[in-house]
């Protein structure tokens, strides 16, 4: 109650001007949720990334880096060369670097002072703001709002008493609606309609699928055959998800460890794992790979995972390019 009040009085101070809302002199996209923990935002900024690139946009995603150890604007990569360690940076923000070459990626408490860093020192399109849509104080051009198909909106309450982080009723400030993890576009159709989300506004349904194994050093891994039998971990917001999304792979869970959500690994983590996997294949996420000591005493392999639009991206697309035409600040 207090949080869902708090919010709401951040709304109006913003809405009304009281505080102010700073921009930035490119268009800003952000993607965002109302709720604590996982929806697949970090898979989503980067799918916008590689189809704003593949438009010939240059674009730098911005970025709070949550949990990092620094503080003020770190460049977590600017696009090619050296790219900052987890620790310093966050771990969503570097596996973000790593996955999109020629994409920059900042982090900082002010995004403002994030993307004016960024503009200082290379050319810059659009921006992306990840997990932004409580970060009122940078506008923004368009809203994207994710919920997660399996949880929707939960009890509808905020922290304490529920899981959201400001009031349902905000679902009406998003200019775009997009249900993740869906099984099928129905079940998305189902959850959406749940969502207080502006009727008219383009909303579309995806979930996530995999797309190979990498190492370490993000290159491909040596195939480990669906079927195969193997041992994976993760320290995730929702580890039975990824163990689900790797039996729906064809891989047999012969053994899963659940570590915190961005637990940061140790020796004594990897010698647990080397003990209870018995041989068999190793396999995490990609978001925890990062935060993997950079030598390990046995292979580890990553599940690469993408967007895949079941419906409504055709309409959502065309929207986000029509919020940046004629937006030459």
């Amino acid at each position: 109650m207090i949080f869902g009040t708090a919010a709401r009085i951040r709304r109006f101070l913003h809405g009304t001007g009281i505080i102010s809302t700073k921009r930035l002199p490119r268009p800003v996209i952000c993607v965002g949720n109302l709720s604590i923990g996982g929806t697949g935002k970090t898979p989503h900024v980067m799918h916008l990334a590689r189809w704003l690139s593949g438009l010939k946009l240059r674009v730098a995603i911005l970025s709070r880096g949550y949990r990092r150890n620094s503080r003020g604007v770190v460049w977590v990569s600017n696009g090619e060369g050296k790219i900052g360690g987890f620790l310093e940076c966050g771990d969503e923000p570097v596996l973000m670097a790593r996955s999109l070459p020629g994409v920059s990626v900042l982090v900082g408490e002010s995004r403002m002072a994030a993307g004016m860093e960024a503009l200082k020192h290379i050319p810059v399109d659009v921006f992306l703001l990840d997990d932004g849509f409580q970060h009122l104080s940078l506008a923004r051009d368009f809203d994207l709002l994710l919920v997660d198909c399996g949880k929707g909106l939960g009890n509808r309450m905020t922290v304490p008493l529920g899981g959201l982080r400001e009031p349902a009723s905000h679902a009406r400030f998003a200019d775009g609606l997009v249900v993740t993890k869906c099984s099928d576009a129905a079940a998305g159709e189902k959850v959406a309609h749940t969502v207080p989300f502006t009727a008219d506004r383009p909303r579309a349904f995806s979930r996530l699928v995999p797309a190979g194994m990498v190492g370490l050093d993000g290159r491909p891994f040596d195939p480990v055959p669906a079927g195969s039998e193997v041992f994976a971990f993760s320290g995730l917001a929702g580890n039975a998800q990824f163990r689900d999304t790797l039996e729906r792979a064809g891989y047999r869970i012969g053994g899963f460890i659940s570590f915190p959500d961005h637990h940061p690994y140790d020796m004594q983590d990897l010698a647990r794992i080397a003990r209870e996997s018995k041989g068999r294949p190793v396999v995490t996420t990609e978001k925890d790979l990062v935060r993997i000591p950079g030598s390990t005493p046995f292979p580890i392999g990553a599940l690469r995972v993408e967007v895949e639009f079941l419906t409504g991206w055709e309409r959502l697309s065309q929207s986000i390019l029509e919020s940046l035409e004629g937006i030459a600040r």
